[in-house]
């Protein structure tokens, strides 16, 4: 039975999730969070000890991680009293789960050591969300208050060791950047890779992900992204990312 992911069940949960993607979200939540707030819930399914299915609903939006044996019913029967909207799952968990899709992403994870780069680890937030906000169409929800749920999220788990930035400045104007959505012990993922439309095709975006995840593979962590369009798909390739699995969301009725 699918029910809330307790302390106790930590090393169970982080054994099941390893250095997976999907994994990384969860644990990256679940570590910062735990289940202390009604925007962010971390539920799992085990037997004896072992996880079998984790998911993590972050304001109304949820990652799920499914294993061998995971009961898609039941699944799919919690997940709108749960309050789930949207899901993020793979394609296997897609083709069992009697949802529509929104969209599909492809999933890469880097495969070769990147050199450091010339970039900081700080910039105005409110730089970074209007940035990745106008490289990135969609990257946020259209909502009055959707800068101060990214900066506080960020914030949050960038005290807690589990988000990081790094930027690119000219003349005090943010050319690049890029930032983890995510981290737990062993994994990353990337995410809000922008470059300004009139700062492209000097290397910065090249910059700022080899910076990141130069400083992460230092740490033994594997690094994941989802390339959210051909180019991205292509620049990814690039510098040594490779196709890791197909991402999608699911629209929860």
């Amino acid at each position: 039975m699918i029910r809330l992911c307790k302390k106790e069940d930590s090393a169970a949960l982080a054994a099941f999730c390893g250095n997976t993607l999907f994994g990384c979200y969860i644990l990256s939540r679940f570590c910062c969070y735990g289940n202390d707030y009604d925007f962010c819930k971390c539920y799992v399914d085990e037997a004896d000890g072992n996880v079998q299915t984790a998911l993590s609903v972050l304001d109304g939006t949820a990652v799920v991680l499914t294993g061998k044996t995971t009961d898609f019913e039941e699944l799919a029967l919690c997940l709108p009293v749960f309050g789930v909207r949207v899901l993020l799952c793979s394609a296997n968990a897609a083709a069992k789960l009697p949802f529509p899709e929104l969209q599909q992403k492809t999933a890469f994870r880097l495969q070769t050591p990147l050199p450091a780069a010339d970039a900081c680890g700080a910039a105005p937030m409110r730089g970074v969300y209007d940035l990745i906000s106008a490289a990135i169409p969609g990257s946020f929800s259209d909502t009055k208050d959707a800068y101060l749920r990214f900066l506080s999220d960020f914030t949050f788990r960038q005290t807690r060791g589990k988000a990081r930035l790094k930027a690119i400045l000219e003349n005090e104007t943010l050319c690049a950047c890029a930032l983890t959505a995510a981290e737990s012990d062993s994994t990353a993922v990337l995410s809000g890779v922008a470059c300004r439309a009139d700062c492209r095709g000097r290397g910065f975006g090249k910059a700022v992900v080899s910076a990141l995840a130069h400083d992460l593979q230092n740490e033994q962590k594997d690094v994941h992204v989802i390339a959210l369009n051909d180019s991205a798909v292509g620049f990814y390739r690039a510098l040594g990312f490779e196709q890791e699995d197909t991402i999608l969301w699911l629209d929860v009725k």
